[in-house]
């Protein structure tokens, strides 16, 4: 088998978001529409994190590079009804802390499984 290389190779990646919920957590799973890009342009800093709103804003922008959405009906409103991955969505879905950090979990699960962050079978 050959690896192919492609830019901003897209992948379907499991989403698990850990919901507080009555002094515990549950549990939601959505399937996450990722692509890959080059550590460098990921990792890269830029702007001033002098302060903690610059810091998530940074985060929700890096993120919005290589987390494109989710599946149709993986997201929901308050009345039930499918939440579109428009990019206005996806980012307003990355302003929520503990979606915010599921997807940065399984975007790093996903591009380093000889890391350990995969769970061994």
């Amino acid at each position: 088998m050959s690896f192919l290389f492609v830019e901003n190779h897209p992948f379907e990646w499991p989403v698990k978001i850990s919901v507080p919920k009555g002094g515990s957590f549950e549990e939601v799973n959505i399937t996450g529409l990722f692509e890959i890009m080059d550590d460098v342009d990921f990792y890269s800093a830029g702007e001033d994190l002098s302060s903690r709103g610059a810091m998530i804003d940074f985060e929700i922008n890096r993120l919005m590079q290589v987390f494109k959405g989710w599946t149709e009906g993986d997201v929901l409103d308050r009345a039930k009804k499918p939440i579109p991955a428009t990019p206005e969505n996806v980012r307003r879905f990355l302003g929520n802390r503990p979606a915010r950090l599921a997807v940065t979990d399984a975007y790093t699960e996903a591009v380093t499984p000889s890391k350990g962050y995969r769970a061994k079978n």
